[in-house]
């Protein structure tokens, strides 16, 4: 038996190599509208293909631009905790994501237009919070600028989406919207220590192991974990 453990931890280590992506965000539905700054751009693709926006399990990161204020910082991806940002500091800030409701909160900064504070939609009347809504695979709600006003993020024909893989849940271990290498470890550990793997990922459910939905997670998992890694093809 453990030597089978072996194996498989040093199988599903020969995908880390697989490379990530640097924005989940959909092109097709990458524009929101700021009330008194115009549109902005959460993928942007400056300075290469595909940068722009991240959503994470638990915080987002990267840059929006804007043609008119120029660029807005979601946060640097590095929160001091490893989770959450703090927002007590100008070197911790960032926006934060409820991995159970989907909610947003925290701050973003504009180069140009100062804080933006995701909080601000959920202080609304009647309350319109900023969050992810992975059943329509998109952001929905408002955030609140004091400078620039409200950025909509609710418009039903103009919006901010996620990529399609970044709502699928089977194979993302680690819910931060991607099947990516960064899955690899948290599969292994679900996959020989359910308990370890609740406590270390209390946001997660160890059902998105199980890719053959057989009610299990065990051996017959693996390869297809492997092919949704390698090949893009999840249940």
């Amino acid at each position: 038996m453990r030597m089978h453990k072996l194996l498989l931890v040093a199988l599903l280590m020969a995908v880390l190599a697989v490379s990530l992506g640097a924005s989940n965000i959909d092109p097709a539905h990458r524009w929101a509208w700021m009330e008194n700054a115009g549109w902005c751009n959460w993928r942007h693709n400056r300075p290469d293909p595909g940068d722009g926006v991240e959503v994470g399990a638990t915080f987002l990161s990267g840059m929006i631009w804007a043609e008119n204020v120029g660029w807005i910082n979601l946060g640097d991806g590095s929160p001091f905790n490893g989770a959450f940002y703090g927002n007590v500091a100008g070197s911790d800030f960032g926006v934060n994501r409820d991995p159970i409701t989907g909610q947003l909160s925290g701050m973003a900064w504009g180069e140009n237009v100062g804080w933006i504070n995701f909080d601000g939609g959920a202080m609304a009347s009647p309350p319109q919070p900023a969050r992810i809504d992975l059943a329509a695979c998109r952001l929905r709600g408002y955030a609140w600028a004091e400078n620039i006003g409200w950025v909509n993020l609710d418009d039903t024909t103009t919006y901010v989406a996620l990529l399609p893989s970044a709502c699928r849940r089977l194979g993302d271990m680690n819910c931060d919207s991607r099947v990516d290498a960064a899955d690899v470890l948290p599969f292994v550990l679900c996959l020989i220590n359910p308990a370890g793997y609740q406590a270390q990922y209390p946001w997660c459910d160890p059902i998105y192991a199980d890719l053959s939905q057989d009610g299990r997670t065990d051996g017959a998992d693996v390869q297809l974990f492997v092919r949704c890694l390698l090949l893009n093809a999840c249940p």
